[in-house]
């Protein structure tokens, strides 16, 4: 009996730190996959929405919602495709706002009862094998929709819309994964509760419990009705904590029981002693890398509309001096032009000055910086990966700020050249808003890792605070 009663303690105790466990770290890194996941499913409807493939849901999921309503997954027509589709995504991306801003992330509000609801509104659409020849009806749906915007000529939209999706699979099934350990915790913590609370309330034969399995069970029901009244009977886990307490191995399955629920633990905790987030970072330089080809398209346009404005200005004898000065190779003095720089946060303007050749050769020169950052075996990039997370993070984050300081001069040189352009000249001005564009969609994904990476340092920290890692 005092085994017993020391099997009980010892099982309790490892039960409340799993739970520990979920209410401090695991759920709370849930909450933060459900975020993502509606950025994500919002992105691609918002998408989907400007291309003019759906239309906005007039019966938005705006009013109260005060528990998860799976959208339906009944079948429909080709020609009722893009309205049932955009209504269910417009519920769905609603569904996920209300996990990520409403929504009791700890172990007594995600009741086995919930776990089901989120696994079924997860399985709403097949992020993980995402194709139009799935068999679910949305899934299906929806990646008809996908596919007709991947017709297009659009490549900005596909790739935004391609990123959402593999973030959506990315973080479906890190949910998928937490609310499979949830369910595991839930069946243990029942089984506790059955063993402290109603177990000691029932006349027990420990000769006949195997042999008699349905009177026992019996007998336990009894018990259960009057010190857990009101809560589900599941005949599936009593038998389980019958056969863990009195079947001839008994001893073998407790100590398994016992180490599913310590290795669970120790599995949670390796991982993050483990993990370097250096890889996080280093996406992020990868991501500067590829706007090296932007940038030089951004040095030949501007220096060409320069070369505009400055041929029609030109007198006869500036025109005379300059050739003059090309034939005997002196240099010609450059002048600075005065622009307005546009913060696109704040909206405020700023005049600066500024040499075009000078700003020119800038562009070239970062162009060659950061076309070795995308190669994994360049000196330049091999050198950023030898440093330390913090190095990492500060270059990164100083190229970011770099980078869209130069953005903002772009956008007022264009500006610029076009109020200051001739009438006639004005068609050979040739703009940049689509390198711009593509430039800062590259930021905003270099600073997804810099946000990524503090998010996941921050995991670290809390694991450490709970004594569960040294990292």
């Amino acid at each position: 009996m005092e085994q017993e009663q020391n099997f009980n303690d010892v099982l309790f105790q490892a039960v409340m730190e799993r739970q520990k466990m979920f209410d401090a770290f695991l759920l709370p890194k849930m909450q933060e996959e459900y975020r993502i996941s509606q950025s994500a499913a919002k992105t691609i409807r918002t998408v989907l929405i400007k291309k003019g493939i759906i239309h906005d849901d007039p019966y938005k999921y705006d009013s109260k919602i005060n528990e998860i309503q799976v959208p339906p997954e009944d079948s429909f027509t080709d020609t009722e495709r893009a309205a049932v589709i955009g209504r269910r995504l417009s519920q769905y991306e609603a569904m996920l706002d209300y996990m990520s801003n409403y929504y009791s992330f700890t172990c007594d509000f995600i009741t086995t009862e919930r776990v089901g609801k989120l696994v079924a509104l997860n399985r709403t659409f097949s992020w993980e094998a995402f194709s139009n020849t799935s068999t679910r009806v949305n899934t299906k749906g929806l990646a008809d929709l996908v596919y007709t915007l991947r017709s297009g000529n659009d490549p900005l939209s596909i790739s935004i819309v391609n990123d959402a999706l593999t973030q959506l699979s990315k973080s479906t099934q890190n949910i998928t994964k937490t609310l499979k350990g949830l369910t595991e915790f839930h069946r243990e913590r029942y089984k506790v509760a059955v063993r402290k609370i109603v177990l000691p309330g029932a006349v027990i034969d420990p000769e006949r419990v195997m042999t008699n399995m349905r009177d026992t069970v019996n007998e336990i029901k009894r018990s259960f009705a009057a010190t857990m009244k009101g809560q589900p009977f599941y005949n599936e886990l009593i038998e389980e904590i019958l056969r863990e307490d009195y079947s001839p191995d008994h001893a073998v399955m407790q100590q398994e029981l016992l180490a599913r629920l310590s290795v669970a633990q120790a599995d949670t905790a390796k991982a993050a002693k483990q993990e370097t987030l250096k890889p996080v970072l280093m996406d992020g330089v990868r991501i500067l890398g590829g706007v090296s080809p932007q940038m030089d398209e951004l040095a030949v346009k501007i220096a060409e509309n320069h070369h505009v404005l400055k041929s029609a200005e030109r007198s006869f004898f500036d025109k005379l001096a300059a050739a003059l000065r090309k034939a005997f190779n002196i240099p010609e003095k450059d002048e600075a032009i005065q622009i307005t720089t546009v913060d696109p946060v704040t909206q405020t303007g700023k005049r600066e000055s500024l040499k075009v050749p000078e700003f020119v050769d800038e562009l070239r020169h970062r162009s060659r910086i950061y076309a070795g950052f995308s190669i994994k075996t360049s000196p330049a990039y091999l050198k950023i990966e030898s440093q330390e997370e913090p190095e990492i993070l500060d270059l990164l984050t100083r190229h970011i700020a770099e980078i869209n300081v130069l953005l903002k001069q772009c956008a007022g040189l264009d500006n610029y050249f076009k109020q200051n352009a001739a009438p006639l000249d004005r068609e050979r001005i040739r703009g940049v808003k689509v390198e711009i564009s593509s430039l800062r969609n590259s930021l905003n994904k270099a600073n997804q890792c810099r946000a990524e990476y503090a998010s996941q340092l921050e995991e670290q920290q809390q694991l450490k605070k709970l004594g569960i890692t040294n990292a």
